[in-house]
């Protein structure tokens, strides 16, 4: 398992040295930014011991950490109003630490750090497997992101065994979790049955958002999610043969 770290169109270079450094605090070394306007230099001053952090930040976008990593972990201080809102339905750091422990060394992780001025937009929100956020127990909820970045760490930190931060190689399969290509052809399923039955097209978005966000709290296992494939498949078989009676064997 590994843990990066994702900036999204940073600005401000107090904020990237001090996440730098809070990085180097709890041993985490991988660093990306998306479409970035700062100085490194200038950075360099406030990341202190995290210097070398900074020095290896890669560019990257949206696209590509969706392709590096298992789980992308989107960071929110507006959670959802309306229960109809499912890409702002966020989980609570203590959650998301649980479901990294119960996942063990077996999937990576990225945490995506929205814009210092205005955090991450609602599209931004659905490419994320979990949205988390962080309750200040007050009516004002929008913490600076290294503040925001430390509190999560932390809180990961104590939830994991410690030799998962000082050995990546060591690793405790106690179950295969799904993989991604997995849970993709599952909701492609979802979607398949659910154009056969005339639901509705603008709902499928969000129903698209609602399964891929079940399957990333619940943490399934492989067999787990190919057995609700098997009965989806079958499913929508059956619903073919009733469309066209002289189709036979299996999709």
């Amino acid at each position: 398992m590994g843990i990066a770290v994702a900036l999204v169109e940073p600005q401000y270079e107090t904020n990237v040295g001090y996440i730098a450094r809070i990085m180097k605090n709890f041993g985490y070394k991988q660093l990306y930014v998306i479409n970035p306007s700062f100085d490194k230099e200038k950075a360099a001053k406030f990341a202190t011991h995290g210097k070398d952090i900074l020095a290896s930040t890669k560019i990257s976008t949206f696209k590509e950490l969706r392709e590096k990593f298992d789980v992308l972990v989107g960071t929110t201080a507006l959670s959802a109003y309306s229960r109809l809102n499912i890409l702002r339905n966020s989980i609570n750091v203590e959650r998301l630490s649980e479901i990294i422990k119960n996942v063990g060394m077996e999937k990576d992780f990225c945490i995506l750090l929205g814009r210092e001025s205005s955090g991450l937009n609602n599209r931004e929100c659905e490419m994320c497997d979990l949205v988390v956020t962080i309750d200040t127990k007050t009516d004002y909820r929008t913490m600076n992101i290294s503040h925001a970045l430390a509190i999560l760490l932390y809180e990961i930190s104590k939830s994991l065994p410690e030799f998962t931060l000082k050995d990546s190689k060591m690793r405790t399969r106690s179950k295969t979790l799904a993989t991604r290509q997995e849970m993709g052809l599952l909701i492609n399923y979802v979607n398949e049955i659910a154009d056969k039955c005339g639901y509705d097209k603008h709902k499928q978005p969000m129903l698209n958002s609602a399964v891929h966000r079940l399957l990333a709290r619940g943490i399934p296992t492989s067999k787990e999610v190919m057995l609700l494939v098997s009965l989806f498949r079958k499913s929508l078989l059956t619903i073919k043969r009733q469309e066209h009676p002289r189709i036979r064997g299996h999709i």
